[in-house]
């Protein structure tokens, strides 16, 4: 029971850190402890069934809640991400409408003839 104890702390953790990134929006580092988590995870839950007492299940709700915790703050980072990039895509397309007004075009050139 020990071991599974030290697992599902492992497993915590690991879910706490990468709440921590997603919090931070550390993307770079986040990919190496959410895979980490999940071969936690997947070790955990193939570890010997006979141990599964109430403990154990009230420990497999709470990292359930946490990876609904997690899932809630990814979905927000995705959805600040989204705003951020459709707020550069709007100052370009407004910065391409002050491109085409600043364009100075010679009002003579088209009636100069150089033969004479």
């Amino acid at each position: 029971m020990a071991e599974l104890r030290d697992a599902y702390e492992r497993i915590m953790a690991l879910g706490q850190e990468e709440l921590g990134l997603i919090a931070n929006g550390d993307t770079e580092r986040l990919g190496p402890v959410l895979q980490e988590r999940e071969r936690a995870i997947t070790a955990f839950m193939g570890s010997d069934m006979d141990a599964q007492d109430k403990a154990f299940l009230e420990k497999l709700k709470s990292v359930q809640d946490m990876n609904m915790l997690l899932r809630h703050e990814a979905r927000a980072l995705h959805k600040s991400l989204k705003d951020e990039l459709v707020k550069v895509r709007q100052e370009n397309t407004r910065i391409g409408g002050y491109r085409n007004g600043a364009l100075i075009t010679p009002l003579g050139r088209h009636a100069l003839n150089r033969k004479g």
